[in-house]
């Protein structure tokens, strides 16, 4: 009589309470599970001074140690920082320099955690392990092929950080929150098994950064040009920025354009002359508003849509899904129509969903609108 195969999972703890829950219930299930701590940033190699950030990271470690250890499973810390730094950090200075504003987190889920760790733990624990998450989102499977699916939380749904993956990476992959419809349920089960992290905040914002201010923190690393921040309605000059890579489209800062009664928003550039225009509210609807966009750079998870096809598009982590529709597609970019919104700014990136809203189909990084 054959033995029954053990199946392996690891589990990427972070230290918060989603991949702390989401390994309480692999255990549930029944899977060898196996723990996992990654360090991508070492603030005492990259950084100029310390601050609080390695405090941070350093409890991020305890917490991931202390849930594995509650749980009874091996816990293992693995350090990417190279792989980080070149794969991740490096391009994403490489675009501010450029004056082009990336997304170092979708980078670092493609690259790094279902590159370079699912890489790694497959060397390690054998080519039958999974590696498993704490994101908000769903592996779907449609005859022969593996889809990125949405999860039951729409408010929490991480498709859009998750929209470079592969069906390769999608076939090792599992998300034990896929069913999980709301952040409270998970701080429940964190509460009620006496997780120490059970009500610990989640993390926002760029991970290298944390509460960091982006300016202070981002100087060090690129080389920025001061210039002239212009009303484009009446060409009037209204100070200074400090480079044309720190600010978004649409962004309103309040240090932005000081002494003014109306709020103004980032609406456009001239890079020649490094000039910043920007637009006061009462006229962000006509400078802001768009209905067109082109993509490039783009990656389909599976087969890419056809011309005059619907689709559904998100310009940000947002529950807030855009229709469109398909005009023109190629290998390298897409064209679409798409209903009146506030758009993003190049390098950002445009996620693809089907019009039901239970499919990720990929992504392209905004070109032009």
């Amino acid at each position: 009589m054959g033995s029954l195969v053990e199946k392996k999972v690891v589990i990427a703890l972070s230290g918060g309470v989603d991949s702390s829950v989401a390994a309480l219930l692999l255990k549930k299930e029944g899977y060898k599970v196996f723990g996992i701590h990654m360090i991508n940033w070492d603030s005492q190699l990259n950084e100029l001074e310390m601050d609080k950030e390695c405090e941070s990271l350093s409890k991020d470690r305890e917490y991931a140690e202390l849930i594995a250890q509650q749980l009874e499973i091996p816990f293992y810390v693995y350090n990417f920082t190279f792989e980080y730094w070149n794969y991740v950090f490096k391009p994403f200075i490489s675009l501010l320099n450029k004056n082009l504003i990336g997304n170092p987190d979708i980078l670092c889920n493609s690259a790094i955690k279902f590159g370079t760790l699912l890489s790694k733990v497959k060397r390690v624990f054998g080519p039958d392990v999974l590696l498993a998450t704490g994101h908000y989102a769903k592996v779907i499977s449609i005859e022969n092929n593996v889809l990125l699916g949405t999860c039951s939380n729409e408010q929490k749904d991480q498709t859009y950080f998750l929209s470079k993956l592969t069906q390769f990476q999608l076939r090792e992959i599992i998300f034990p929150l896929s069913e999980i419809d709301s952040k409270q349920k998970v701080r429940e089960i964190a509460k009620e098994n006496n997780f120490p992290n059970w009500n610990k905040r989640s993390s926002r914002g760029i991970c290298f950064i944390g509460k960091r201010n982006f300016y202070s923190f981002i100087s060090k690393y690129v080389d920025s040009k001061k210039g002239s921040i212009v009303d484009i309605e009446n060409q009037k000059y209204l100070g200074q920025h400090q480079g044309l890579c720190y600010y978004s489209m649409n962004q309103r800062k309040g240090q932005l354009v000081s002494g003014q009664k109306e709020k103004y928003y980032v609406c456009g550039r001239d890079e020649n002359n490094s000039t910043l225009f920007v637009c006061g509210e009462s006229n962000r609807d006509k400078y802001l508003k768009k209905n067109y966009c082109v993509a490039d750079n783009i990656h389909w998870i599976g087969t890419p849509p056809e011309i005059g096809r619907k689709i559904l598009l998100k310009f940000k982590h947002t529950p807030r899904f855009i229709s469109g529709t398909i005009k023109k597609i190629n290998s390298k970019e897409v064209e679409i129509s798409h209903e009146s919104c506030f758009s993003t700014s190049p390098g950002q990136y445009i996620v693809f969903y089907s019009l039901d809203k239970k499919i990720c189909l990929g992504s392209g990084i905004f070109k032009t609108s």
